[in-house]
């Protein structure tokens, strides 16, 4: 009985640890370049056909609902135009790099502008990296004579004065968030430059679905209903039996 409230305690924690990703992505739902954030979930099949591989103990694993940590869905989203120059969208598997307080961060959120030293900005704050460092507009030129290519190579009155550093991740999985649309790189990640397209004008949308994300809250909300239903009944059945009741 004792590893029956386990196996309820842990599934309750699974599902509140879920119903709050959930409410996380659809807050951040109308922020462009937000990947989804998800909690990875095995079949109990593929559990019970895995060999043991906690502490040597092949019940361990087995006692209750474990989780494999917060994972990214990087799949794409919606180009949507908005005609503002300095808005890039990304089609593929690319991020734009940015230097960060600590070092060089990713991200996929292209609404850039123009600070008053003429370098090219994040909507955080940071500078935008180019493949020599970074992005600053040559004199004379303004957010709304910069020509942004589909390679990543910046112009101005036919001249080009920059290419924007574009990076992918042969495994994405290796990079940890560092706000909301920035990533950090982690070691393994394999980082390489990326053949992406750029959109001068649009604005990758978020890849989080309203719609999916409501039903996933609501089928949180039934699962951790039904596990704390489980928890209760578990615990009064040790109360009878041991005569508290």
């Amino acid at each position: 009985m004792l590893s029956g409230l386990y196996s309820a305690a842990s599934a309750m924690d699974v599902a509140s640890a879920r119903h709050e990703l959930t409410a996380e992505n659809l807050a951040s739902a109308q922020m462009p370049g937000y990947r989804r954030r998800v909690i990875p979930q095995a079949t109990f099949e593929s559990m019970m056909a895995s060999p043991p591989n906690i502490a040597g103990n092949p019940r361990e694993r087995l006692l209750g609902t474990a989780s494999g940590g917060t994972s990214h869905d990087f799949s794409q989203g919606h180009l949507i135009p908005t005609g503002r120059k300095l808005d890039v969208g990304i089609s593929g598997d690319g991020f734009f790099g940015v230097d960060g307080p600590a070092g060089p961060l990713y991200t996929r959120n292209g609404s850039f502008f123009v600070d008053p030293q003429g370098m090219l900005m994040t909507v955080d704050g940071l500078p935008v990296r180019g493949t020599n460092g970074a992005i600053v507009l040559p004199p004379g030129a303004t957010s709304e004579t910069v020509q942004i290519l589909s390679d990543g190579r910046l112009m101005s009155n036919g001249l080009q004065f920059a290419e924007m550093e574009l990076t992918r991740f042969s495994n994405p999985e290796n990079l940890a968030p560092a706000g909301s649309t920035l990533y950090s790189v982690l070691p393994n990640a394999g980082a390489s430059p990326a053949n992406v397209v750029l959109h001068q004008g649009f604005l990758e949308s978020s890849n989080v679905s309203t719609v999916n994300e409501m039903a996933d809250m609501i089928n949180n909300s039934r699962h951790y209903d039904a596990a704390q239903k489980a928890f209760n009944t578990i615990a009064e059945s040790i109360q009878k039996r041991i005569g508290l009741r």
